[in-house]
């Protein structure tokens, strides 16, 4: 029920924005993908449809040319809020994320590189703490998820105070106070592209999802984050 769920809003998110499909209110809309048979290749398959490997690797977050039978591949962009491209990076390390921890900023503006620059007046040699950042408008536009070094170059995040889940955490940040603000309908429609692409496609369903209050004594990401649903979405 839970992923169907959330196929559900893949499907209107891409119909018809990520604002009406938090909602979740339509039918599922019909994906264009292939079943990998046995003996087929990846290269194959792109000569088959007319794709790129390249393409076939975003859309499906693969880091490799490794297909098996029975594996589904998506065959067009099934997350159209996400910058695909600079999401999958050069080199995975694919069996060292084992979580994802949602924070909010607890101000009402920024961006990565504005928080890239704060943190690294903080004395924090790589900058920006989190691997993702999810904008409110304010320096970047609503919704806009924006890529880090950290996950580029796949470095320990510094979002946390614990140097073990640092190093094995991916840290996403909404701008925002939650605490005294929603986050908006594009940051939740980005944010649940982001979690589904990198926990059901990149991750293959490995990562367990955190949020910041739950390993430290804090209200991140604040009380009007809608901690149940992603827990039912992604937990």
């Amino acid at each position: 029920m839970i992923a169907a769920s959330r196929r559900q809003f893949l499907a209107r998110s891409a119909a018809v924005g990520a604002a009406a499909a938090w909602s979740l209110g339509a039918e599922e809309l019909p994906l264009l993908h292939h079943l990998v048979r046995r003996g087929e290749t990846l290269s194959g398959i792109a000569r088959m449809y007319g794709a790129s490997i390249r393409e076939l690797k975003v859309w499906n977050g693969l880091v490799g040319d490794l297909i098996l039978p029975g594996q589904r591949l998506e065959l067009r962009p099934q997350y159209r809020l996400l910058p695909l491209a600079d999401i999958v990076p050069p080199k995975f390390e694919a069996d060292r994320w084992r979580h994802l921890i949602l924070h909010h900023s607890a101000t009402t503006a920024g961006s990565a590189r504005v928080f890239h620059d704060f943190h690294l007046a903080r004395g924090m040699e790589n900058g920006l703490a989190y691997h993702f950042v999810v904008g409110n408008g304010s320096h970047s536009r609503d919704g806009e998820v924006e890529v880090g070094r950290r996950w580029t170059l796949q470095l320990n995040g510094g979002h946390v105070g614990n140097d073990a889940y640092n190093a094995n955490s991916i840290g996403i940040c909404l701008v925002g106070n939650f605490e005294r603000t929603h986050p908006s309908d594009k940051q939740l429609g980005a944010l649940v592209e982001l979690l589904d692409y990198l926990k059901n496609k990149t991750l293959r369903g490995r990562a367990r999802l955190l949020l910041h209050r739950d390993l430290e004594q804090t209200l991140c990401p604040g009380r009007h984050f809608p901690a149940g649903r992603f827990r039912e979405l992604f937990g």
